[in-house]
C-alpha cells in the first residue's frame, strides 16, 4: 500500500505551508527505499538560499521500527553561489545507503548561502541540529526514534560538523569528514578549541567501545586541510597507545587518518558510501568517478 506522508512542524498537527508531500511505499512488513525534496523546512528558515531546502534518503525500513539510524550530511561551498540548487550537493555528498544493513534515513540540508561561494549551517546551532534529526524522523513516521547518530561532512561543512561536538544535540557515534579541517580563523576565538572539541569526543567515544561502536575517519588533500588533519591523526595515535592491543587492532580501522588520491570534489562521492557501508572499510581509490562529476 502507499502511504501519504506529510512533514509539519514538531509537535503540531497541521504540516507547514508550501512543505512537499512525498509518498512512502510500505506493506505491513516493510517501507521500501525512498527519497523526496522538502521545502520550507522550519529548522532551516532562516538559512538563505534555493528551495528545497531539505532532502530525505531513507533504505527499506520494518515498518514496526522504533527507532531507526540517521545520517547527517552538511554541505561545503558551490562555485554557483547563492543559485545552488540542493540536488548539486545531494549528487556529490555520497550518502549512498544501499550498502547498509540497518535502518536508515539519510537527511541533507540546504546551508545558509553568506556571500561569494560560502555556505555555513547557523540554524543547527543550539537545539537546531536536534530538531532537524527530530523533523526528519517524524517526516517518516509518528513517534519514530534516533538509534545510531552518523555525521559525514565536506569541504566547507566539516567545520560546521565539528562545532556541533560543542552543542545541545545528540553526539554523533560516527564523523565521516571529508577534506574540511581548515581550522576556524584565530581571530575568531581559540584556534584550538575544535581540536579540543574532538578529543573530548574521542574520549567519549572510545569509552563506549566496544559496546556502542563508532567511528572518526577523516580523509584529507595536504594543501589546506593537512595541518589540522595529522593534529586530528595525532589524537587518534594517543587514544589508541592507551588502549591493549587487542582492543587498539580493533578500534584502529574505524579511527583513522589518511590522504586523499581523488581531487578535493570528489572526496565524498568516492569515500562516503563505503564508510557507510563498513566504517572500517579500506578506500577503493580504482573505483570511477561517474559521469559529468
Amino acid at each position: 500500500m502507499n502511504v501519504a506522508a506529510r512533514c509539519g512542524k514538531i509537535g503540531t498537527k497541521r504540516a507547514a505551508r508550501s512543505m512537499a508531500d512525498f509518498t512512502l511505499t510500505a506493506t505491513e512488513e516493510t517501507v521500501a527505499p525512498g527519497e523526496a525534496y522538502l521545502t520550507d523546512t522550519p529548522v532551516l528558515h532562516a538559512h538563505a538560499g534555493t528551495q528545497p531546502d531539505l532532502f530525505l534518503r531513507w533504505n527499506r525500513l520494518p515498518a514496526t521500527a522504533a527507532a531507526i539510524d540517521v545520517v547527517v550530511h552538511l554541505h561545503g561551498f558551490s562555485q554557483r553561489g547563492g543559485a545552488m540548487a540542493l540536488a548539486e550537493k545531494v549528487a556529490r555528498s555520497g550518502i549512498e545507503l544501499s550498502g547498509r544493513s540497518r535502518p536508515t534515513l539519510a537527511l541533507i540540508p540546504r546551508g545558509n548561502f553568506i556571500r561569494r561561494n560560502w555556505y555555513d549551517f547557523p540554524a543547527l546551532n543550539g537545539g537546531g541540529f536536534a530538531a532537524l534529526v527530530e523533523y526528519g524522523l517524524a517526516c517518516l513516521r509518528a513517534g519514530l526514534a534516533l538509534d545510531r547518530l552518523i555525521v559525514t561532512a565536506h569541504s566547507g561543512g566539516v567545520m560546521p560538523a565539528v562545532g556541533l561536538l560543542d552543542g545541545e544535540g545528540p553526539m554523533p557515534d560516527e564523523l565521516h569528514l571529508f577534506d574540511g579541517l581548515y581550522g576556524n580563523d584565530p581571530a575568531l576565538g581559540d584556534p584550538y578549541r575544535d581540536l579540543a572539541a574532538i578529543e573530548r569526543w574521542l574520549g567519549d567515544r572510545f569509552a563506549a567501545e566496544p559496546v556502542r561502536p563508532g567511528a572518526l575517519r577523516v580523509v584529507y588533500l595536504d594543501r589546506q586541510t593537512g595541518e589540522m588533519s595529522r593534529a586530528v591523526g595525532e589524537a587518534i595515535a594517543r587514544h589508541l597507545a592507551s588502549a591493549d592491543p587487542a582492543r587498539a587492532a580493533l578500534l584502529s580501522p574505524r579511527y583513522r587518518v589518511e590522504r586523499s588520491l581523488v581531487p578535493h570534489s570528489d572526496v565524498a562521492w568516492r569515500c562516503g558510501p563505503e564508510f557507510l557501508a563498513d566504517p572500517g572499510a579500506d578506500i577503493d581509490w580504482s573505483r570511477p568517478v561517474p559521469a559529468g562529476g
